[in-house]
This record gives structure tokens, sequence and C-alpha cells, in this order.
């Protein structure tokens, strides 16, 4: 059997897991794992009777691939470095914290023939993929209100980058994978409470087919969420990837074709339905999924794209997209954040539009 030689770099908490993926793959072997601090690379190295180094250089002659999870800022110029030397990738996410470089890392990829992977690890949870079903209309170009919500507690991990990076990143990939229009508009804002990048984040995504997006990512809130609500007019699905939950909220034929409609239900009939109108009138299907381990899927899908040329769950220019959609995102944050407002905008107030009677 073909093995596949991987470097891990980066030896922190991330990782320390993917080492352990690696390791478990009967067609991958792990060589060894890259990371400035002697301390990190040797609690890895010594657990898996590998090699350790201080440079990603000095690993490339000994492997074929390196799985790269160190921190977001660094990712461009490790990328690139393996990559000219001819090696398989595969890159936690954020690919790159500038647009720009994540398109020319792509390029690199694609002129020198080789795999290069983001890790969008909520591709893989249960709850996303049980949906795809129901994604049906969605995918031909029908018009959706999507919102958003990712959040959690500081964590003192990731502080490289902000919520953008850290946390609405997965779901911009999500969502621009689902959408099949163009963005025309973008806006956003956000705020810094600990110093430093955004800690909270707010963006807006308007698509050319009428389709809107509302994000929102804040690693600074008391309860942890991910979901995801997904909405058109004949359905309502509601994603929860935390505990890997989906529904979908249904309107039945009678009211998609009509029969509930002021100008056909007197006032009489429409007062004695509706205290269970909803119940009765609305179909849902509830999907609980099982644990799976993500992070595995992910460097499965990664090594059969390496040995036999398995197309990805994820292509590498989506990738790329979400990364340069999370740059306009920053900076339209950046510029409500210094912008000056040369005059107040003077609201009248209700007596002097007629909402209410003057005294």
């Amino acid at each position: 059997m073909e093995l596949l030689k991987i470097g891990i770099v980066g030896a922190g908490r991330l990782g320390g897991f993917h080492a352990d993926k690696v390791a478990a793959k009967t067609n991958a072997q792990l060589v060894g794992v890259v990371d400035p601090v002697l301390e990190s690379r040797k609690r890895i190295a010594q657990k898996y009777n590998i090699e350790h180094y201080d440079r990603i250089e000095d690993i490339l002659p000994s492997v074929d691939a390196v799985v790269i999870a160190a921190p977001s800022v660094l990712h461009y110029e490790l990328v690139k470095i393996a990559l000219e030397q001819g090696k398989h990738v595969l890159v936690e996410k954020p690919m790159t914290t500038h647009g720009a470089h994540a398109t020319e890392l792509v390029k690199l990829a694609e002129n020198k023939g080789l795999v290069l992977q983001t890790g969008h690890v909520e591709e893989y949870n249960p709850a996303w993929i049980a949906v795809q079903k129901w994604f049906t209309g969605i995918q031909q170009g029908k018009r959706c209100v999507i919102d958003a919500v990712r959040t959690s507690g500081y964590t003192f991990r990731s502080v490289d980058t902000g919520a953008v990076y850290d946390l609405m990143i997965h779901d911009l990939e999500l969502i621009l994978g689902l959408i099949p229009s163009p963005v025309s508009r973008i806006t956003a804002s956000g705020f810094t409470q600990l110093g430093g990048c955004e800690d909270s984040a707010f963006a807006q995504m308007e698509f050319a087919n009428g389709s809107i997006a509302r994000l929102t990512a804040s690693r600074i809130e008391l309860e942890a969420k991910r979901q995801m609500t997904i909405r058109t007019d004949f359905q309502t699905i509601q994603i929860d990837f935390q505990n890997r939950q989906a529904k979908r909220i249904k309107p039945s034929n009678d009211i998609l074709m009509g029969c509930f409609s002021p100008k056909v239900v007197d006032s009489a009939r429409m007062t004695s339905k509706a205290s269970d109108f909803m119940q009765n009138s609305y179909l849902t299907e509830v999907l609980e999924n099982n644990p799976v381990d993500a992070l595995a899927l992910e460097m499965d899908c990664f090594i059969s794209s390496v040995l036999k040329k398995a197309p990805a769950r994820i292509p590498v220019s989506r990738a790329a997209d979400a990364v340069c959609v999370a740059d306009e995102i920053l900076t339209d944050i950046k510029r409500r954040s210094f912008s000056v407002v040369d005059r107040p905008v003077t609201v009248p107030a209700a007596s002097q539009t007629g909402l209410v009677k003057s005294a």
C-alpha cells in the first residue's frame, strides 16, 4: 500500500490533534513535527517516536505533504514555502489572513499540480451533511435569507486574529458554497473589548439573486453557539452545529395553495384556528446525528485527494473566496470604527411626523 508521508507544522493544541489523526491512518505515515518551541515539538515527537524540527525547510525533504496548524498570520509564508518545494498542503482555516495571498496560493498550487486544502471542518459536520437534501432549490438559485450565529467565551487562543478569521470564516465558507450567486454588497461593524483584533463582528452579505446572509461572530459571550437558520418562501431550516441537530419547518400544502389567506378566510374562522394554527399547519422534521470525528474525515479527504486524485469536499477556490470576503468585512469594520460623521442627522419628533397628536 502506498503511504503518504506527512509532517505537522505547528505543535500546539490543534497540531497535536492532527498528529493523532495522521498516526491513526493506515495509508499515511507521520514523519515529523515542526515548531520553534522545543518543549511543544518534543511532546509530540516523543509520543510517536518521530523527528522534530524548528523550521519547515528542514522537514520538507522527508515528506510528501504537510499539515499546517501554525498561527493564522503565518499561514501564507508556510504554505508558500511548502508548495514551492513541491509538497501537498492541508492548512488550517483561514487559508491566509489576506485575500490577495489566498488567491496567489491557489494559483501556485494549480501551476504545480499540487493539492491545497483548507480545514473548514464544519463541512464534515453530520448536521450540515444531513440537510444537503433540503438545499436543492437554493442551489438552483432560489432566494434565501440566512442568519448565522457563532459565539464563544474568550479562550486566549488564536489571538493573532479576531472574531472574523477565528469564528465567522466557518460560516462564510458554508454560505458561499450554498448560494450560487455573486456577492453584491457587504456591510459590517464590530467591537474590540480586550484590545488588539475585533472580539465581536456583525456582517450582512447581499447577493445578486436577492439572497441575504446576516452573520454574528463573537468570542466574548457567556454562551457558546454554532447555529444557522436558512429561510426560503417554502421552508425554514435550523442547524445546530454544536449538537449536530437539524430541523426543517415547512408549511402545509393548504398554506402554499392560499387556503388560509385573509382574502378567503373570514375573521371568525381565523380566530378559531389561531391557538394551534402553527402546530397543525406547519410540518416539522427533526434530524439528530451521531458524533463523528470531523478532523479524521478531513484527513481522509486530504489523503484521498493526494493518493487517489479524489475531488476535495471544499474547493480551494471557495476557501480563498471566504478569505476575500472576510477582508471586505474587516475593511468595513475598520471604516466604521474610525469614520467621522460630518454632521448629525436630525430625527423629527413623532409629533412632527403625524404619528402622534401634537400637545
